[in-house]
C-alpha cells in the first residue's frame, strides 16, 4: 500500500506511527507483534512504484508479483530494490480511530541505499481523499 501518513513517534527505542485505512486488506496483518517493512521511495524514480502500490488488489492477488525486490534482508517483508531505504518494524501498539489504524511500530532494522538522494514526497491536491 502507499501510507499517506508516516512519522517518527519515538527515538528510544526508535519508532514510527503509520496511518492504515480500516477498508485496506493490509490493515489485518499489522496486529501487534507481527512485522511490516517501510520503503521509502527515491525523489528521482518514485512515480512507478507510486501508481502501481495506489492500485487496489484483487484479494489474494500477488502484489510483488512485477516488482523487483530484495528478498530475506528484513524480517517484516519485502524491500523494493528501487528504494531508497527502508525501515524494519515490529508492530508494538495500535490506535483506533474513526476510519484509520494508527499503528506504533518500533524499527528494529534499517538502511539507506544512497545518501545523496532526497526521499519522495507527493503532496496531495485535496485532503478529504485518496
Amino acid at each position: 500500500m502507499v501510507a499517506s501518513w508516516v512519522s517518527q513517534a519515538s527515538f528510544s527505542p526508535p519508532g514510527i506511527t503509520v496511518a492504515v485505512a480500516k477498508d485496506r486488506a493490509i490493515e489485518s496483518y499489522m496486529q501487534v507483534g507481527k512485522g511490516f517493512v517501510v520503503n521509502i521511495l527515491r525523489e528521482d524514480n518514485y512515480q512507478k512504484m507510486f501508481r502501481h502500490f495506489l492500485k487496489r488488489f484483487a484479494p489474494g492477488a500477488d502484489r510483488f508479483a512485477d516488482v523487483d525486490v530484495i528478498s530475506n534482508i528484513a524480517e517484516g517483508g519485502p524491500v523494493l530494490s528501487d528504494s531508497l531505504a527502508f525501515l524494519d518494524c515490529k508492530v508494538s501498539s495500535r490506535l483506533e480511530t474513526p476510519d484509520h489504524w494508527i499503528i506504533y511500530g518500533i524499527v528494529e532494522n534499517g538502511n539507506v541505499s544512497d545518501l545523496s538522494c532526497k526521499t519522495a514526497v507527493h503532496h496531495r491536491k485535496v485532503a478529504n481523499h485518496y
